[in-house]
């Protein structure tokens, strides 16, 4: 078989690769050692689509997790993904964490993550009550979220 790309991995990154390079007429294979796609970094993953606060400030990494967050509700929508953007808390247990809340939310403000807010101890538990009396306030994405991990390289593979 003669082909314009082979790609070595039919994880997500690998998936979404070929999913970009279909849009353009060129021969794509994909080639994977596993039985299944998704069996191996993507299925370790988390399922949490990252609002980017906590890379350090001018990386690519703060770049491309800020870019790939925006990203994600379009992409799961046009592929009918499952997508839950329910922010993620950051929770600090003691005074010494509320300052480090403090530090990720300049950095995240730094690294263009919108609506990022600290949360004092009242308001944390009224959003989140069965989380420990000890908690003393944390940092709210609203941009984070979580994905099926499996399920999204599934429907880039199709």
């Amino acid at each position: 078989m003669n082909c314009d790309v082979v790609i070595i991995g039919a994880g997500v990154c690998g998936c979404a690769l070929a999913r970009e390079l279909s849009r353009y007429r060129l021969r794509v294979l994909v080639l994977e050692k596993e039985s299944d796609l998704s069996c191996g970094t993507t299925k370790a993953n988390t399922a949490i689509v990252h609002a980017g606060h906590d890379a350090e400030p001018g990386t690519l990494k703060a770049r491309y997790n800020r870019l790939g967050n925006a990203l994600y509700p379009e992409l799961c929508r046009e592929l009918s993904v499952s997508f839950e953007q329910n922010g993620t808390l950051v929770v600090a247990f003691s005074q010494q964490q509320l300052g480090r809340l403090q530090e990720l939310k300049r950095q995240g403000e730094a690294n263009g993550c919108p609506g990022l807010r600290l949360l004092g101890r009242q308001e944390l538990l009224e959003l989140e009550p069965e989380l420990s009396p000890s908690a003393a306030g944390a940092l709210l994405a609203p941009t984070g979220g979580i994905v099926s991990p499996y399920g999204l390289t599934l429907a880039m593979a199709e």
